[in-house]
């Protein structure tokens, strides 16, 4: 039942962070996937946006929830303290609030009125593997969220917030305080604090990559064999080409 401290965790420019926000969840993934990190366990396959066309960057801050068990419930953390309001006061601008939540619809992991806080924050969005009451409001509060799906249940008669920033398994897949996510309409990538901005650079130049293939291809009206794949000579040849284009 701790409410751990921050983990430090060397925050990304804006500028990484701005780039990141224009390209999508799988050039992210597949530049993990290049630099050593197996996708299956960087990817949440059965998150979904519930605020669609939203894309979320941000680090991460960690909530765990447990089942429900009376005697264990009442010695957590109360009111104020409380594992999840905790989260929500250590989070700010460019944060994300993960929520461990039980990989279940009917943990309700928030609503309209806890949601408020994020808004008042400026916590860049949310990300669980429950669900969330009152998408009809919350959806107009400005974070984005991404859960299992909306609900209607009352997660106190589920289960309950019990630790905030400690290591946690979102959908089966780990978060540390400090990691970055980033999510959209295709889904919810984990991106390690400690290489975060190396991934960030190259997932940026691997998007241009891809549209630069793309073009050429329509251009040249052939097969995507001819360059994708991106190899190492197709690699550099864009590198070259985009030097050149100053």
């Amino acid at each position: 039942m701790a409410n751990h401290p921050p983990t430090p965790a060397p925050a990304l420019t804006q500028d990484l962070i701005d780039g990141l926000m224009a390209i999508n969840s799988t050039a992210v993934l597949d530049v993990l996937a290049k630099n050593g990190f197996a996708p299956n366990y960087m990817y949440m396959p059965n998150i979904r946006n519930l605020t669609p066309g939203r894309r979320l960057v941000g680090r991460a801050v960690t909530v765990r929830f447990v089942p429900f068990r009376a005697d264990v419930e009442a010695k957590k953390p109360a009111g104020e303290d409380s594992p999840e309001y905790a989260a929500f006061e250590a989070a700010g601008p460019g944060d994300v609030i993960v929520m461990e939540s039980m990989r279940d619809k009917r943990m309700s992991i928030g609503g309209d009125v806890k949601f408020l806080r994020l808004k008042q924050r400026g916590v860049a969005g949310l990300i669980c593997d429950g669900g969330v009451r009152d998408m009809h409001v919350v959806k107009d509060y400005g974070p984005a969220f991404f859960g299992l799906d909306q609900t209607s249940n009352l997660g106190t008669t589920f289960g309950f917030p019990f630790e905030t920033n400690g290591t946690v398994a979102v959908d089966g897949v780990l978060v540390q305080p400090g990691d970055y996510l980033h999510a959209d309409d295709d889904g919810v990538v984990v991106i390690p604090r400690e290489v975060a901005a190396d991934i960030a650079k190259k997932a940026i130049e691997y998007d241009e990559l891809e549209e630069w293939i793309r073009a050429r291809l329509d251009a040249e009206g052939l097969s995507p064999g001819k360059y994708y794949p991106p190899d190492e000579k197709t690699t550099a040849e864009f590198r070259k080409w985009k030097a050149q284009q100053g």
